[in-house]
């Protein structure tokens, strides 16, 4: 049995995917020459998941409504996609906008909440969680306001907990919840109830070395986003702007892995030495290509991954 399964972020398709199967593609075809049909349709979008050796499937939250009106409900999506060869929804994707600030908070609750029931009804163990809403407007965060960003994850935690779910922290290089107080957030939190979501091209923007980071959080570390950057390290002003994830000059801030400067073979060292067992799931925000994003991706850890730690 393999140590590591893959699961892949379908945020790329997102709310293209508007239809569980195509019925006639040449009626499609005939009126769109592009690409665009390969991507609208969910029977056809798994196949290239399997395909390419992905098992496991993570949904944003904008895809709950989709979802619902194509599949009647979680259940109906959740046969539907292990009839195509996913094995696990492994993960749900969701933003803790204004957990910092306690009365604007509890509307995010609830629909956090609503989000952890939908995970369930899934058959989903663990969510992704962004911290806080984005930095720009909000930060930085004065010692008040990121403890009520730890009490609100805690509380999630707890709710979750009773699902059997646990919601893992994602952090954002442009979140309220930045380089310079992330760390303190961490201590903050309950880690019987809430474990992080290492995104290794987000943490290396941030500031942090993966591979330490790793080392030092490791039994906090529950799940981890696979994907690599060529901008370790970005200065302040990059990060922390308005719309700092979309740069006006298209510049890409993610890659493929193996394409960029993220230390993957010696976080693969330390998954070894720590003997990680379980799911980690390749995104590819920004990609021209999603398709091509995903295979060139799976390809490096097949061919330089595999063979540190399978």
């Amino acid at each position: 049995m393999e140590n590591l399964k893959y699961s892949y972020q379908t945020n790329m398709w997102g709310l293209k995917v508007q239809y569980p199967k195509l019925t006639d593609w040449n009626e499609w075809y005939q009126g769109d020459y592009s690409n665009a049909v390969y991507y609208l349709d969910w029977d056809q979008i798994l196949k290239y998941h399997v395909g390419a050796g992905f098992t496991g499937i993570e949904l944003m939250f904008h895809m709950k409504p989709y979802i619902k009106q194509f599949f009647g409900d979680a259940k109906a999506f959740t046969e539907f996609v292990n009839e195509r060869g996913i094995t696990e929804i492994t993960t749900t994707f969701g933003i803790a906008h204004n957990s910092h600030d306690p009365s604007k908070s509890g509307a995010t609750m609830r629909e956090l909440t609503e989000l952890a029931k939908f995970s369930q009804e899934l058959g989903v163990h663990r969510m992704t969680v962004m911290p806080c809403s984005g930095y720009y407007g909000v930060g930085p965060l004065d010692d008040t306001g990121l403890r009520h960003a730890a009490d609100f994850m805690n509380e999630f935690g707890r709710r979750c907990a009773d699902m059997g779910i646990i919601p893992c922290i994602h952090t954002e290089f442009w979140c309220a919840i930045n380089k310079y107080d992330l760390e303190k957030y961490i201590e903050m939190l309950d880690q019987r109830y809430v474990g992080f979501c290492l995104d290794t091209a987000q943490v290396g923007i941030l500031g942090f070395d993966v591979v330490d980071f790793y080392d030092k959080y490791h039994e906090f570390v529950k799940f981890f986003h696979l994907k690599d950057t060529t901008m370790l390290s970005a200065p302040d002003e990059m990060r922390l702007c308005a719309g700092a994830e979309f740069q006006d000059s298209g510049d890409r801030w993610f890659w493929e892995l193996g394409a960029g400067d993220v230390d993957f073979k010696g976080l693969w060292k330390l998954l070894k030495k720590y003997e990680f067992k379980g799911w980690m799931s390749v995104e590819t925000d920004g990609t021209p290509d999603p398709l091509a994003t995903m295979l060139l991706s799976k390809y490096y850890i097949n061919h330089e991954l595999k063979p540190i730690y399978s």
